[in-house]
Parts: structure tokens; C-alpha cells; sequence
């Protein structure tokens, strides 16, 4: 999956260098796991605030308002 050296970098965490390697391979997952319900989070909300800002103009121009 990913190369330890990078994970173990990313964190920056001082109690990983306690873990074995069962937990460390365990954690390789994890933060994959996290990092793509990160993305797809981040994308959710910015095509919500892409129909948010429609629905404002659209409501500014039923106002007469541009």
C-alpha cells in the first residue's frame, strides 16, 4: 500500500514509534480510509455551496436585485 517512512512522517506522532507492525499496516489503512472520506466529504460541501450560490442569484433576481 504506502511506504511506512511516509506514513510514519505524515502523522508526526510521537507514540508511533510504539507501534508494531500489525498495528502500523493497520494504520496504513486507516488514514487511506480517512483521507478519502476527506475527499469525498470536501466535495459534497462544495457542490452544496455550488447550489447554494445558484439558489442565492437565482432568489436576488426573483427580488429584482442584481
Amino acid at each position: 500500500m504506502l511506504d511506512d517512512n511516509v506514513q510514519r512522517q505524515k502523522l508526526h506522532a510521537k507514540w508511533q514509534r510504539f507501534t508494531n507492525y500489525v498495528e502500523e499496516q493497520r494504520l496504513v489503512v486507516l488514514e487511506t480510509r480517512i483521507e478519502r472520506r476527506k475527499r469525498i466529504l470536501a466535495d459534497d460541501m462544495a457542490e452544496r455551496r455550488t447550489i447554494m450560490m445558484r439558489a442565492i442569484r437565482r432568489m436576488r433576481r426573483a427580488e429584482g436585485k442584481t
